[in-house]
């Protein structure tokens, strides 16, 4: 994860820092990935409502109970993204943090955090918390503001409990360093109501203070039986379209 809300050259940090990578660079800046790194505008005040998307669903058949459901595959899995016709006027699409890490895959190497045991327990042990499946698409709204959706599939209970680890460790600390090469940012973390019902569903915001800026993301995240959709953004935005993405997942 990118940090690209602040350039001032280079602070040098004076905390110990904790190198991490994959999920949990993602975790430390309060999501699984971004749509142009950490940055977003805040927005205010009414913007296009979205459209209510109707729930995709798969032919019917007898199949697995919900708990031996297998991880859903390749294409199959895109089918249950938003797209911009679910989102409505004013939304373009965008490269997808996917697209960026397939060009460099290091691009996530320079990423530190500090002052968060949780966050530096789990950049030890990420790969506990890597899906099956995922895919993933970003999205700009008028000038700046940004979200960035991604979908991961896996078998119920893993989905369950990689989100519940990932969510606990964003959350457990209110206040943290991350870095980004030396330039520091300063995180502070809430939680917010949950979006749905359910033991899987979470949201937090998450502010970042750096050289000359603030920026303001909200994270959403529920699991409907073997896709998980996290939801990152403007808070207005990821508000505004939480329940579109979570209705355009497969029945379980």
């Amino acid at each position: 994860m990118v940090i690209s809300i602040v350039d001032n050259g280079g602070w040098p940090v004076q905390t110990k820092q904790r190198r991490i990578s994959g999920a949990a660079a993602a975790a430390a800046c309060g999501i699984l990935a971004l749509v142009t790194g950490c940055s977003s505008t805040p927005v205010t005040g009414k913007h296009d409502a979205k459209p209510t998307a109707s729930r995709a669903s798969d032919p019917v058949s007898p199949g697995p109970s919900p708990a031996n459901l297998k991880p859903v595959q390749g294409q199959r899995l895109r089918h249950y993204l938003l797209t911009t016709n679910d989102l409505g006027p004013g939304y373009t699409q965008t490269v997808t943090p996917d697209d960026k890490k397939a060009a460099d895959p290091h691009r996530y190497d320079d990423i530190g955090v500090s002052g968060c045991p949780a966050l530096e327990e789990l950049s030890k042990h990420s790969d506990e918390v890597q899906f099956a499946t995922k895919t993933s698409a970003g999205f700009t709204f008028g000038a700046d503001s940004t979200l960035g959706e991604e979908l991961h599939s896996d078998t119920p209970s893993k989905l369950s409990a990689g989100l519940r680890r990932l969510v606990h460790a964003q959350t457990s600390c209110s206040t943290y360093t991350m870095t980004s090469g030396s330039t520091p940012v300063t995180v502070t973390v809430h939680k917010d109501a949950a979006p749905g019902p359910g033991p899987d569903a979470y949201a937090y915001t998450t502010t970042l203070n750096g050289p000359g800026r603030a920026s303001v993301l909200k994270t959403a995240a529920v699991r409907h039986g073997n896709v998980l959709v996290m939801l990152v953004g403007a808070p207005a935005l990821v508000d505004g379209h939480i329940e579109a993405a979570v209705a355009k997942l497969p029945a379980s």
